[in-house]
Parts: structure tokens; sequence; C-alpha cells
């Protein structure tokens, strides 16, 4: 059992509550999935929930957690920095006591390689979705009670994700985990906190119900429309109930100027009287009337500008090689390719088979022709952000204070409060530094987008204007993804890249 007794999460440096008064007790065998727009506070509560006593120096906490749990395992959002320099080896057969009979079975499952475990290949070198099934190959094998994943979802290839999705659905343990992904949401959760910043991102509301994803959405949809149409109906009842009052007393009013009997005007002041505190009287009852609900703020509301778009005939790239390697280790071989300006690409692929590793090959290819505006957006943020500088810095030309201004007001669109404007990139969620990619995208205005995994890191909410952004890009682009609805909204083509080469394919 873990229970939270109105438990208040504070920002200290924004001087903001991320959680606010949040009571729940998690019992045995529930999947609790945490949700919310980016930069809300859901990783810091997740971080609380598992070590409240080894918090960051800018989290204060209140109220009580009791938990009866003794060990728990944990897969954070990305690889820790104490993992990239480890071997296989290290890390698999090192100090930790490990199930090993369940690392074969598991590993047997997920397709991994078990001779690896004995590999002397640092983990920092993996793809991103190779180094997240290593993280849980070994977290699965360790002793714990509770399970935390941090966006386990992200770099997992198909196949994977839906063996994940199944483990947490037959899993007997407790598992809190963080999701943008709607299906996996849907098949996992049956439990959710919702972290809101309402108001402008000036009050935290949180909110927990006991009920799978799509049931959640559709019974808060509900609640939103009951809500706006009773306080509509309020309002117009308090309009015409004041606009009556008024003539009254404007009748009233008249009336005294013009009395010249003292009894006659007595009277009417004792009316005025009257109507004066039965206008309090409404004013009060307006104040504990229905209001309008806070929905969910845009916090992607961009648009690429009109750009002079490349030729639907120009051919943009001729890939013909041998292979594609790491090192020396051979990822595809007979790898061909071509790419015209107005082609729309997704690839997909087994995790570690080479995706990314081909987006960079493209990139590599494109930067050397200066006739195409070129943009890229890496799986790993920090390839592409200075993490040092604010995003006000990191955007800025000139330096002016007009261009700050509007640097400010983009950011502020995107849900940025002033003092995130402010603070260095590394500060930033991953959510928002992938909104600061994002402005940046739009604000070059590339004739040409590579996009790897561009929609991790989105919450649900986000993600449909993430898919209608790029579908309604003018310009080519070729993205690596392993979100089925994006892949169908945004691509007109669709490759799997193997060990043998591109296979289009049809459908997903």
């Amino acid at each position: 059992m873990l229970k939270l007794s109105h438990l208040t999460i504070r920002h200290t440096k924004d001087l903001r509550d991320l959680v606010r008064d949040l009571s729940l007790t998690i019992h045995e065998g529930e999947k609790v999935a945490i949700i919310g727009e980016e930069g809300n506070g859901k990783s810091s509560l997740l971080h609380v929930l598992m070590s409240p006593k080894s918090l960051p120096d800018y989290l204060t906490i209140e109220g009580e957690i009791t938990t009866s749990f003794h060990s728990y395992a944990y897969i954070p959002q990305s690889l820790p920095e104490a993992l990239k320099g480890k071997t296989l080896e290290e890390y698999f057969f090192g100090e930790d006591e490990l199930d090993y009979a369940t690392l074969y079975r598991l590993a047997d499952q997920l397709q991994f390689d078990s001779d690896r475990f004995a590999s002397d290949q640092a983990i920092g070198s993996l793809s991103g979705g190779e180094a997240l099934k290593v993280q849980l190959l070994h977290e699965l094998c360790r002793p714990h009670e509770l399970l935390f994943l941090d966006e386990p979802s992200n770099d997992l290839d198909l196949e994977t994700l839906e063996w994940l999705q199944q483990m947490i659905q037959t899993s007997p343990q407790t598992i809190l985990f963080i999701s943008h992904h709607e299906d996996f949401l849907t098949q996992t959760a049956d439990t959710i906190i919702h972290l809101r910043q309402i108001k402008h991102r000036k009050e935290a509301e949180t909110i927990v119900e006991h009920l799978g994803y799509q049931d959640y959405s559709s019974q808060r949809e509900q609640q939103f429309k009951q809500q706006s149409q009773q306080a509509a109906n309020d309002q117009r009842t308090y309009k015409k109930t004041m606009e009556k009052h008024r003539r009254v007393r404007q009748q009233v009013e008249t009336s005294l100027r013009n009395t010249k009997d003292s009894t006659a005007g007595r009277l009417l002041a004792k009316k005025m009287k009257s109507l004066l505190s039965q206008e309090k009287r409404y004013e009060r009852e307006f104040q504990s009337m229905t209001s309008q609900p806070y929905y969910d703020e845009e916090v992607i509301n961009l648009h690429f500008p009109p750009l002079t778009s490349l030729s639907p005939q120009k051919r943009v790239l001729l890939l013909d090689q041998e292979k594609l390697a790491i090192g020396d280790r051979v990822l595809v071989k007979n790898l061909s390719f071509t790419l015209l300006g107005q082609d729309k690409i997704g690839i997909i692929g087994s995790n570690g088979v080479g995706k990314s590793t081909f987006l960079k090959t493209i990139w590599e290819s494109l930067q050397k022709n200066e006739s195409i505006r070129t943009a890229y957006m890496p799986q790993d943020y920090t390839e592409g952000l200075p993490l040092t500088q604010t995003p006000v810095q990191f955007l800025q030309h000139s330096g002016d204070r007009e261009e700050i201004n509007t640097i400010q007001l983009h950011l502020a669109s995107l849900n940025f409060t002033y003092s995130e404007m402010h603070h260095p990139i590394s500060e930033l969620s991953g959510g928002q530094q992938g909104k600061l990619f994002l402005l940046q995208l739009v604000l070059t205005s590339p004739q040409f987008l590579l996009l790897d995994e561009p929609t991790r890191n989105f919450s649900p909410t986000s993600q449909p204007e993430i898919r209608r952004l790029f579908a309604d890009y003018p310009g080519g682009l070729v993205t690596v993804s392993h979100d089925r609805t994006f892949l169908k909204e945004v691509c007109k083509k669709i490759y799997r890249l193997t060990e043998n080469g591109l296979v289009e394919i049809e459908s997903l």
C-alpha cells in the first residue's frame, strides 16, 4: 500500500505548486498512470513517491507519504549518465542480484540476443529503444515490489510496446508510470492521476479517478460539457434577474428624485434600501453559481509560415550504399533510397536496427546541399539544445528588445511562464524542451524536415496538434516513429528498415 495524505509539491524556483492537496491510497496490483501537460510536474511527483527523502533542491513537499513497500525498480525517462559508460557485461554481471532465470526468459520474449549480456559494448552506444529494453530486462529481474516507469513507451518498437502493455496488464505488482501515449494508456491504466496547471499556470489542480484512461477522458469531456452548459444557463438567469432588478431600481430612483411628498419619500427610500440589500444578495448568489470550467489551455499552437517548397519532382537525395554501420558493426546491407522534394515518409523497424543512424546519414548528406534548407529534430534533444542557455537566449539572434519581446510572446503561446523562459534549458521538462525544438523549426522555416520520434514527451492533449502541425507542413519530411496514429495521419509512404534494406509497407 502507498498512502498520500494532503500531499503538496512546490517548485521553489518558480514559486508555484506542482501538486496541491493530493490524498490517495494506492493498493497492491494497481496500475496508476500520471498524465498532464508538459512541465506540470509528472516526473517530480514520480520522484517524490519513489524517494521522498532525496528530493532535488528546487522541490519542497508538505503532507504525509506512508508506504508498506520495501523495494522498487525504476526506469527513468532518459538514460542516466552513470549507465552510459557501463558495458553490458558490467550491467548484467556486476554487483546487482538478478534473477537470471527470469532474465533469460524475458530476453527470449523480447528477442534480445542473450549472448550480448556478456558484451563489452557500452550502454551509451545503444539506440534509444535498445537502451530502454536493456533497462527493462535489468530492472524487471531485480527484487522489487513496486515498479516506477517514466515514459516507457517513448523509444520502443511496435512489437516491444505490445509486449510491455501485456506485461503491465498481467503483472500482480503495483506499477506507477508516466505516459503520453494514448493507446498505451488505454491498454494499461486502471487509475489516473491528472496534474493540471490552470488560470494561466498560476494554480495547480490535481484530479484522481479510479478509471481506465478512455473512461476518464469520456467522463471528463462529459463533465466539461455539463458544467459549461450549467454555467451558461446560470449566467443567463443572473443576467435576466439583474436586468429586471435594475429597471425596478431605476424606477424607484426616478420617483425619489421627483417626489415632493415626505411620506412617499420615506417609503421610496425604504424600498431603495431593500433593493440594494437584494442586489448584494444576488451578487453573493452569483459567486456561488456554477463557473465556466478551466479546460486544458492550448499548448501547441504553432503553424509553419508559407515557404518556397521544393518541387515534387526534385530529387533531394539518392542513397545507394553497400551497408549502414556503426563502427565495425553492420546494421543494414544493400541500402537504397530515393528522396523527392515533397515526400512525407515514415520509417519503422525493430529497436537497434539502425533507424536513427539512417536518419542521421540522410541529415549529413542534406547538410552538404546548400540549396535546400533542412532541419533535424533528434530523439535526444540535448544533441541540438544548448542546456546552459535559456529558451530566450537559444532563440534570439540580434538580441534587441523587439526580438526578445516577440520570442517571449511565442513562448507564452506555448504555455511557458516568464520564469521558465529564463531558466536554463537543462531545468525544463522533456516536453518543454520538445516544444522549444518545435518553435525553433517553425521560426527557421526549413524546406525539408528530418524528425526522430517527434511525438515523444508530448501529452495526449498535445498529440493531435503535433500531428496537425506536420500534416499541414508544406515541405517534405522523413520521420522515424513508433506512433501508429502519427504515421497514418502525416506520412504518405511508410518503409520498414530491416537488416537487408528498406521495404515499403502498405499498412500498419
